[in-house]
């Protein structure tokens, strides 16, 4: 699978290509790892930056009132990445300019994550970031720091992006960009689905479609467990 080298290098600086272009989310999905290998001509750095679907994510502020636990300051974020990942063969910092980072989003320090209210405190607003970035990372949703990118020789590379069981679905975008004294020669971009399939797929689908039934559903069997659990713990 490797040898993808030959004639498309010639007619290209940069080839990719993943070990599966669809991540399959059944019920027993539990995370998984997908390899992305490539070819390169010439010398040169590779970055490789991979983007989920975006979405928007409220982060609440919890402080303890008479000895509960309650939110009271919340803050809104609008079209962050719901994953974001990183793999270089270097430091970031050595590899590209910090003005080119910043204005391609590359690297976690770098992503562009704007409150939905323009009339949020600055001060709020970074520390409502930054718990929204340690939370992702947490959830390894989003990487802390690039992830290993190997070099097989002067012209192969490989690298392995790893997907959580919590990973959203929709299509992800992976960029990968070769860099030659401190210059983005060329860039790649290629598409990855992430589906559900099977049991999971049409439990997901039902509860989009027909939420209502999906709530009157859900109400009613949290009910009935409650009612079994109960009545064993009565018997016992």
């Amino acid at each position: 699978v490797l040898l993808l080298g030959g004639a498309s290098l010639q007619a290209k600086d940069l080839v990719i290509d993943l070990s599966a272009p669809i991540v399959q989310i059944t019920t027993a999905f539990s995370g998984t790892e997908l390899l992305l290998f490539g070819a390169k001509r010439g010398a040169g750095d590779v970055i490789v930056v991979v983007r989920g679907p975006l979405e928007n994510q409220t982060v609440h502020l919890k402080e303890r009132k008479l000895g509960i636990w309650v939110n009271t300051e919340h803050l809104t974020f609008d079209g962050l990445p719901s994953y974001y990942w990183v793999s270089s063969n270097r430091p970031l910092y050595d590899i590209l300019p910090a003005d080119t980072l910043a204005r391609l989003q590359i690297g976690v320090d770098e992503v562009q994550i704007q409150p939905t209210d323009t009339n949020a405190n600055s001060a709020a607003t970074i520390a409502f970031r930054a718990a929204l970035i340690r939370d992702k990372i947490r959830k390894k949703l989003y990487s802390e720091d690039a992830s290993p990118l190997l070099f097989l020789n002067d012209m192969l590379f490989r690298t392995r992006i790893n997907f959580p069981a919590n990973v959203s679905v929709g299509e992800f975008a992976i960029e990968t960009f070769l860099v030659r004294d401190q210059e983005i020669i060329t860039s790649e971009t290629t598409l990855l689905n992430v589906r559900k399939f099977g049991l999971e797929a049409e439990i997901y689908d039902f509860a989009h479609k027909q939420s209502l039934l999906y709530g009157i559903f859900a109400v009613i069997i949290a009910c009935v467990a409650g009612w079994l659990a109960n009545a064993a713990f009565r018997r016992s």
